[in-house]
């Protein structure tokens, strides 16, 4: 009976084992090699290498400039938070659409248990590309790791990117040939992500996109002024409670 209780016990430990070394999402690497390769080829066939790295620069140039102009929520990004633009992104047949992916580990320590990725489109209008993000995923680090205060690493975070959202940019046919899923950019320039902005041509997003880019860049110099202008009254108030004193 003892012998019989030792090797239920031993069974036991090892099932419990099995379980904790298989309760983290694994990727096969090969498969999201893959994959990345297929994505890089495609969009880089229908752009050109040139093109396609010219607006990869394009896209990291305007992050970087709404993040020096602490433009929105972007002024936390590459400061307190750290982010990476993937460096694959997903083109349509008519070149004049593309999404990326944002990768954004949150903050080490105490204070977070979860990292994300977020969707990052790129739309041209009248021969100029405009950039901005779209929606989010939340990634509580316990699904891919034990240690949950140590954000996930940026070559796990391509791995779920491309396993969740590359992976749905080419299709096979009938024919058992890769093919561009056109679906996945239907609704980014369609205001379907808006009540207030529903359009019915593609003229009426430009222009209303267009506008939206305008006002937001509008609202931020007047905002910037405003504070110039509060910096300057208050010095001026020091220089005349100084002069008080003396």
């Amino acid at each position: 009976m003892l012998h019989q209780r030792n090797k239920l016990f031993v069974i036991l430990i090892g099932i419990l084992l099995l379980a904790s070394c298989n309760r983290y999402i694994k990727y096969d690497e090969k498969e999201i090699s893959d994959i990345r390769k297929r994505v890089l080829n495609t969009s880089q066939g229908i752009l050109g290498k040139n093109e396609y790295y010219a607006i990869y620069q394009m896209a990291n140039d305007s992050i970087n400039n709404w993040i020096n102009h602490e433009l929105g929520l972007w002024k936390y990004r590459g400061k307190t938070i750290d982010y990476q633009l993937d460096s694959i992104f997903c083109v349509n047949t008519k070149a004049n659409k593309i999404f990326f992916a944002i990768l954004e580990p949150d903050m080490p320590g105490e204070i977070s248990v979860q990292d994300g990725i977020s969707y990052f489109y790129g739309v041209k209008i009248r021969n100029t590309w405009y950039f901005f993000k779209g929606p989010g995923m939340v990634l509580l680090r316990e699904w891919y790791q034990e240690d949950i205060r140590t954000p996930l690493s940026f070559e796990k975070l391509k791995q779920i990117t491309t396993s969740n959202i590359y992976r749905h940019y080419l299709t096979k046919n009938k024919k058992g040939e890769w093919e561009i899923n056109e679906r996945l950019f239907a609704d980014f320039t369609s205001a379907a992500w808006s009540s207030n902005w529903q359009t019915n041509t593609i003229e009426q997003w430009d222009s209303i996109y267009i506008d939206i880019i305008n006002k937001q860049w509008e609202d931020h110099w007047k905002a910037e002024q405003k504070a110039k202008e509060d910096q300057r009254k208050a010095e001026i108030m020091e220089q005349y409670l100084n002069s008080l004193k003396k």
